[in-house]
């Protein structure tokens, strides 16, 4: 439940009120070993996954049945509000990276008029309205990635929106390097032959999955 409070759906809910809303939702709690299907959002599909801890990824199906990543959630994160509030002709795919525990909720117990007119009732739908305007500028950013021509223009493009949220001269990749390369929709391969060009030209450092920028890089 400490994790779970931390959820920005339930900002300014008490633990009792969160307690009896996990009631009132009906909601179910599960949990997933890495790599398994959490969940697949296609039409009809309308669960909001809640975060008690551990990763998933959310991976839109193509065609081939290759993915591409979207995004990358931890722990207290949301997932499926989008997807779930709005019609869709894609597939996507939520798969576990880490161990996790999640609570699903249908979108209608969130939605519905509640009998109690509970204030708390509200203000979990105003908090998912600011959720998922947060939403719609990540998919701008996400945009403007993948806008660029050239793996460097993607890379620099994506490390200097981290560094802005990181407020240093680096920053901790939330995810493994297969994975930056899926959320980029680049060849892994390709990506860290230019990684390695541009460390070469002294524009980053790479340690771990520690990103030193040396300076502020221009495309």
């Amino acid at each position: 439940m400490e994790n779970l409070i931390k959820n920005p759906i339930f900002n300014g809910v008490s633990l009792d009120d969160v307690e009896k809303m996990i009631v009132c939702f009906e909601a179910q709690k599960k949990f997933f070993k890495e790599k398994q299907t959490v969940y697949v959002y296609n039409l009809g599909c309308q669960k909001v996954g809640l975060l008690y801890h551990g990763c998933v990824s959310i991976n839109r199906i193509n065609a081939d049945g290759s993915l591409d990543m979207l995004e990358y959630i931890e722990n207290s994160g949301i997932f499926g509000a989008t997807f779930s509030f709005f019609e869709h002709d894609d597939e996507f795919i939520v798969v576990c990276e880490k161990d996790c525990a999640i609570l699903f909720v249908d979108k209608s117990q969130i939605t519905k008029r509640c009998s109690k007119a509970c204030a708390h009732h509200s203000t979990v739908i105003e908090n998912l309205l600011s959720f998922m305007s947060k939403k719609i500028v990540d998919l701008t950013e996400k945009v403007d990635i993948l806008s660029h021509r050239t793996i460097r223009d993607k890379l620099l493009c994506y490390f200097r929106m981290q560094l802005a949220k990181s407020g240093n001269n680096f920053f901790q990749l939330p995810f493994s390097f297969l994975a930056l390369a899926n959320y980029l929709c680049i060849d892994r391969s390709a990506m860290m032959r230019e990684l390695k060009k541009m460390k070469e030209d002294h524009i980053v450092k790479v340690t771990g999955k520690n990103i030193y920028i040396n300076s502020t890089p221009k495309s």
